[in-house]
């Protein structure tokens, strides 16, 4: 048989360098595919992508510490939630995955469900706010101020999952979360000058302000450890929005 011919299992000739060019064909096509479906759906873009630089180089964003909170009132958790972080005790919590399905989920359902009358609970949901400067990808977790609205309208407050030990690492992601959720309202017509957000691990808990182009970093720290007293900081900041 000559070098250049093999056979398949049913006996059929093909040249074999044909059949790897070919294959190689259909190989880059299929990247090419890909790459085209990932520019034209934003996957490219996300808010994870941005630095302090990046931010303060685009929007003139500004860094400031601050006590955010200097008064709070506890609330005391439902026996609902309690149950829930007793069950994520006994859980492998080792991903970001695993602590908002264990911990992040069950805190921003309490918080959804004493305020029904004011916000919405969204999961997963993409916010295209600035396609031009990246400002576009999905978020965690939004507090809309749209309640009983089955879709995502006039977000106010957004939650960024950190790795567990690395909360500081999340902040420039947040902010640019937060950056977006402004000019989305401002797009719809329902501009919000004042936006909060949140980076936590599930454990620890970081919050955000951010006013015209200043990022307020909260100089505290909170953690699932004093659960009353971080309620009652989720409530606040919902509070603002009354």
């Amino acid at each position: 048989m000559n070098a250049d011919l093999t056979a398949d299992k049913s006996g059929t000739l093909f040249t074999t360098k044909h059949h790897i060019s070919y294959r190689y064909d259909v190989f880059l096509y299929s990247i090419k595919s890909c790459y085209i479906f990932a520019v034209k759906n934003d996957i490219f873009m996300s808010y994870r992508n941005f630095t302090f630089d990046k931010l303060a180089d685009l929007f003139g964003i500004v860094l400031q510490k601050e006590n955010l909170f200097p008064e709070v009132a506890e609330i005391m958790p439902s026996a609902h939630l309690l149950e829930s972080m007793e069950d994520a005790k006994e859980a492998a919590i080792t991903t970001e995955k695993a602590a908002s399905e264990a911990i992040i989920r069950p805190i921003m359902d309490e918080i959804r469900k004493r305020n029904r009358d004011i916000i919405q609970l969204f999961s997963g949901e993409s916010i295209v706010a600035d396609k031009k400067n990246e400002l576009t990808g999905e978020c965690d977790f939004i507090f809309a101020k749209s309640p009983y609205m089955p879709a995502l309208k006039t977000p106010i407050i957004t939650v960024v999952e950190a790795k567990i030990g690395k909360i500081d690492k999340a902040i420039p992601q947040a902010t640019a979360q937060m950056l977006g959720v402004r000019i989305y309202n401002q797009h719809k017509g329902t501009p919000i000058e004042t936006i909060y957000g949140a980076c936590t691990s599930g454990t620890e808990w970081l919050f955000l302000r951010l006013e015209h182009n200043i990022i307020y970093v909260d100089m505290e720290r909170y953690y699932l450890g004093n659960l009353p007293l971080l309620l009652g900081i989720l409530q606040k900041v919902v509070d603002f929005y009354r």
